[in-house]
């Protein structure tokens, strides 16, 4: 099966169990009940939890920042008007669209390769997973009562996160992409050069934590919007099976993904659906609609695919922009870390 497929039918899955999840949580639904929820909500919690995804995307700019240097520099306030723009490119439309932007946009303003930006665009990925799961690891002894499955889903990831990071760490130490005529393989995986750097490498991680700390917070301010008292160790099963659930891509902006891994969590944790639906629904709102409005009122043209030089360059397959957006996506069995290894041998 090509990759093409492999992602098409990964795809396709995710979005039938996403549909057979919605429909467990919601065929018995009170509806009044769940207007009553949305009507009673406090507004406050929902403002402050919308400025604080700004924040969110500020230390995802940032860990960018750290992870590009020193090859190349980019101010903080550009990457995040870039990542602004990437996100609201991919809330509004299906597929790799804001990745497809990123790529472009940092080509083409900032002269960093797209192997480079591919590269940080995988590293940030896995960096990000490591710090939820070092965050969520106290959960099965902070929440009593939860279904082994949490701890199994967390060691599952946890093993599969080490695993990748091992292979890289592995595989940029053994890449010299400064020959001449370097392969765009080496250059990308040359990219994740993060990894062997202590400095950086624990500079990103920190930011990655303080920026699921603030998520933690957000979840904390809508679950209090709707009158749903959390503790932070509740908080942080939320954010884990809401982004156990939104892992592989699958709808625009993950429309219903989310609210499924929110569901998941709020009925371990006794919640009522309807309450709990209106968290999910509120939490999702307060992500998106503002960082439409933003990415729209900072980068109308590239948010909306009306950039011509882009629009030429994906009719174009310009193999530097869509195949590094494709290497920074999950991948078949045969990944990067796997052809990395097999050339080597062969020039050996």
């Amino acid at each position: 099966m090509t990759k093409k497929r492999w992602l098409l039918a990964v795809r396709v899955v995710a979005i039938a169990a996403i549909a057979v999840g919605l429909w467990f949580f919601v065929h018995e639904l009170d509806w009044a009940s769940l207007g009553d929820a949305f009507r009673t909500a406090r507004l406050w919690p929902l403002v402050v939890a919308a400025v604080l995804n700004f924040a969110c995307l500020y230390g995802k700019a940032a860990c960018w920042r750290i992870m590009l240097a020193p090859r190349f520099t980019v101010p903080i306030a550009r990457l995040m008007r870039y990542t602004i723009a990437a996100f609201a490119a991919s809330a509004i439309a299906p597929a790799r669209a804001g990745e497809v932007l990123r790529v472009w946009v940092l080509k083409r303003r900032e002269g960093v390769p797209a192997a480079d930006t591919a590269a940080v665009a995988l590293s940030e990925k896995l960096l990000d997973s490591i710090t939820m799961l070092l965050i969520c690891a106290p959960l099965p002894w902070l929440v009593p009562g939860l279904p082994g499955w949490i701890g199994g889903s967390m060691a599952a990831c946890a093993g599969i996160a080490v695993g990748i990071f091992i292979g890289l760490y592995i595989a940029v130490g053994r890449i010299d992409a400064s020959r001449e005529g370097s392969s765009w393989l080496r250059r990308f995986i040359a990219g994740m050069h993060v990894l062997r750097s202590p400095k950086r490498l624990f500079a990103s991680l920190a930011v990655l934590v303080a920026v699921w700390i603030v998520d933690l917070v957000m979840v904390l301010l809508v679950a209090y919007s709707v009158g749903i008292d959390l503790a932070p160790a509740e908080g942080l099963l939320i954010l884990f099976t809401l982004n156990l659930t939104i892992a592989v891509p699958s709808t625009p902006a993950q429309v219903g993904a989310l609210e499924v891994g929110a569901l998941i969590a709020l009925r371990l944790l006794h919640v009522p659906d309807e309450p709990a639906l209106a968290f999910a629904l509120l939490y999702h709102v307060v992500q998106v609609i503002p960082l439409i409005i933003a990415g729209l009122a900072l980068e109308l043209r590239l948010v909306l695919g009306r950039e011509p030089a882009m629009a030429a360059a994906i009719a174009k397959k310009d193999t530097d922009v869509v195949g590094s957006v494709e290497a920074s996506e999950p991948a078949p069995p045969e990944n990067v870390v796997d052809l990395a290894s097999r050339r080597l041998q062969k020039k050996r």
